[in-house]
């Protein structure tokens, strides 16, 4: 489904298929890694399939994607073959034009009335699963990356069922990440009071959470219109502040580990910073904003203590006296605009900025 009536593709007609067919050579084999499986649980019952009316679905599924057409179609293919067939599916492409025309291709081909595709112009992980949102007309809400392999055989059934609990607002699942490495021992997520990301979503017991992971993650929509959504001030940390809403307004979030993907996150496309000094000018901007909006300056005092020291490590990783003020200069900068308004509304579907009407 398009969001206008379909008509031809505004897009080049030519296919990366070279660069594509490059970026799934980088992905290693995924042989071997359960080393552990989750214990049983109720969200590994029996898959129970749905069939509802798709203009009313229980779950709406959003993702984002850049660039990774490839990858974005074998993720799509997945969901597509779920037992759990009540949802809809919103495709948020911010893609360059040849990887968008394939995107697009892949829509108008498969014709599967619960797919539905948005252009976007403007980029951004949090403008554009606002944009979603906006449109999304599910009672549950699942965010998913582009580039995840589905390791639950009724991943999106098993969200569901997770939400046993009237008081659960929102569920994480089980991550196997073939780049990020967990930094404790037992599971949760969260950031400590230095500002670090603290994360293990690798157990296998259901257990509260300070903050669901976006490559794998799930919200009632009533605890989404309660809160607000994204914060467009975020390039990190984004589902995470909006995880520290939910849980003020008296929600609870839940690790679910019959609920698993394998995080691929592959190198080409994705709307994060690949220069490494970038990434952590991102980092360090985006956590003061995140700490003053949610602890004030009380919180703010360890996290630029701590902050401080890790800009002096990265002096000597960086190799230059210049990156110390850099990242003290962008703790600055996100502690002054933490100060101000958010920008985190789910915009009008039919007036939202940013994006084209469709191909």
């Amino acid at each position: 489904m398009f969001e206008h009536a379909p008509r031809p593709s505004p897009f080049p007609k030519s296919e990366p298929a070279a660069r594509r067919q490059a970026t799934l050579a980088e992905i290693p084999p995924i042989s071997l890694l359960h080393l552990r499986r989750p214990e049983a649980s109720y969200s590994e019952a029996a898959p129970q399939p749905l069939c509802g009316d798709h203009l009313h679905p229980t779950v709406s599924i959003i993702i984002p994607t850049f660039n990774r057409a490839a990858i974005l179609q074998s993720t799509l293919t997945q969901f597509l073959n779920q037992p759990f067939k009540d949802y809809e599916i919103w495709i948020i492409d911010q893609s360059d034009p040849d990887d968008a025309a394939a995107n697009f291709e892949f829509v108008t081909e498969t014709g599967d009335a619960r797919l539905n595709y948005l252009y976007l112009t403007q980029r951004g992980p949090s403008n554009a699963r606002n944009e979603g949102l906006a449109r999304a007309q599910g009672e549950f809400i699942l965010f998913t990356d582009d580039d995840v392999v589905l390791l639950t055989n009724d991943f999106i059934g098993a969200h569901v069922r997770a939400y046993d609990d009237p008081k659960v607002g929102g569920i994480t699942g089980r991550h196997i990440e073939r780049v990020l490495r967990m930094n404790a021992k037992h599971t949760t997520c969260h950031v400590d009071w230095s500002g670090r990301t603290i994360f293990n979503l690798f157990g296998t017991k259901r257990v509260p959470v300070g903050s669901c992971k976006g490559s794998n993650m799930s919200f009632r929509m009533a605890a989404i219109r309660q809160v607000g959504g994204f914060d467009r001030g975020l390039k990190f940390l984004e589902e995470t502040d909006l995880s520290t809403r939910v849980l003020k307004a008296g929600w609870r979030l839940m690790f679910e580990p019959g609920v698993e993907v394998f995080h691929l996150s592959v190198p080409a496309g994705g709307v994060r910073e690949k220069d490494r000094l970038q990434a952590e000018i991102v980092r360090f901007e985006c956590t003061a904003y995140y700490i003053i909006k949610h602890r004030g300056w009380l919180g703010a005092v360890p996290f630029a203590a701590c902050f401080a020291l890790i800009a002096g490590v990265r002096v000597i990783t960086f190799r230059s006296l210049k990156t110390f003020p850099t990242l003290c200069q962008a703790m600055y900068r996100g502690f002054l605009s933490g100060r101000t308004a958010p920008d985190q509304q789910i915009p009008n579907a039919r007036i939202g900025a940013g994006y084209t009407k469709g191909p």
